[in-house]
């Protein structure tokens, strides 16, 4: 894969992310209050939404480092949603070289677009 088209996670990448789940968090407190008592099963969904949402994103914009080899991979939104995560690692196995093993956060620059 062409290493260019990924960026090293920095400080300020973690404060950009840590700002979106504060808001996220700010959200659910807020809709929590309004929609708890009554319609509970609403503010689930708007929960379980939000995460989804969370969830495509960080799969479409993050991509992995292996330790092992160095190999840049990018996984499925459900490996990304089921596969256990640190601060700036998941828990990964490596499709290049099969080692599973905590693989390095990197984030996408931009998405390629296919042309017609």
């Amino acid at each position: 894969m062409n290493r260019n088209k990924y960026w090293k996670i920095t400080r300020s990448g973690l404060y950009g992310t840590a700002k979106v789940l504060l808001e996220f968090i700010v959200v659910i407190m807020i809709s929590s209050v309004f929609l708890l008592a009554s319609y509970w099963y609403l503010w689930l969904m708007i929960v379980a939404g939000f995460l989804i949402l969370l969830v495509v994103w960080h799969a479409k914009n993050f991509a992995y480092l292996c330790p092992g080899c160095g190999e840049v991979f990018e996984v499925s939104t459900l490996k990304g949603f089921i596969s256990p995560n640190g601060v700036n690692k998941k828990y990964l196995r490596c499709p290049r070289c099969g080692k599973k093993a905590w693989a390095d956060m990197l984030r996408i620059k931009e998405k390629t677009v296919l042309k017609k």
